[in-house]
């Protein structure tokens, strides 16, 4: 099981400052089992089996280390909040020029406003989607949105995550959560 999106809050001040950690990225299975029916082939063909294992190898890499995520959802993130601002990247947003908070999907773009249910399709196309909705599901952020603009405050998160993240950042500003 992939370690889950997590934040922490603490008092500075008169600041909160919250501390992202993103969901680690789920493994490509399949490209892990292709890893290692590779391996096996390249082992008992031997010696011409050293392109199977050479294809086992970048396999099994692909497989248990690509994450597909926006770059920004990869990173641990950080930013403080007071009853007047919210401080992040280097810049401060004062809380009257805020249009609003949002949860917005990094693979998709789509702005959730609860949880989604994702039906799978059956036949072969289904493994595919279903890995994309894995990687989708944990790539959610927390943004801000002023000025016709949209700032990235924290990503990588699962819907849990990012929803607890949005109301106890609105009461520290002092947004109301519908």
């Amino acid at each position: 099981m992939a370690q889950a999106s997590e934040y922490q809050k603490r008092q500075d001040g008169n600041s909160t400052v919250f501390e992202v950690t993103p969901a680690a990225a789920p493994k490509f299975i399949w490209m892990l089992i292709l890893g290692g029916i590779c391996s096996l082939l390249g082992l008992f063909t031997l010696p011409c089996g050293i392109a199977f294992l050479a294809l086992a190898a970048g396999a099994t890499w692909f497989g248990w280390s690509y994450d597909a995520r926006p770059k920004a959802h990869k990173q641990p993130s950080s930013f403080r909040v007071t009853a007047e601002t919210i401080e992040a990247g280097g810049q401060t947003f004062k809380k009257d020029d805020i249009h609003r908070l949002i949860i917005k999907n990094g693979m998709s773009n789509e702005v959730l406003a609860g949880p989604t249910v994702l039906v799978p399709v059956s036949g072969s196309m289904a493994q595919g989607m279903m890995q994309r909705a894995k990687v989708a599901a944990m790539a959610n952020g927390l943004e801000l949105e002023t000025g016709g603009k949209a700032y990235l405050l924290a990503g990588g998160m699962d819907a849990t995550t990012a929803f607890g993240l949005l109301t106890d950042v609105s009461k520290v500003i002092g947004f109301k959560t519908t």
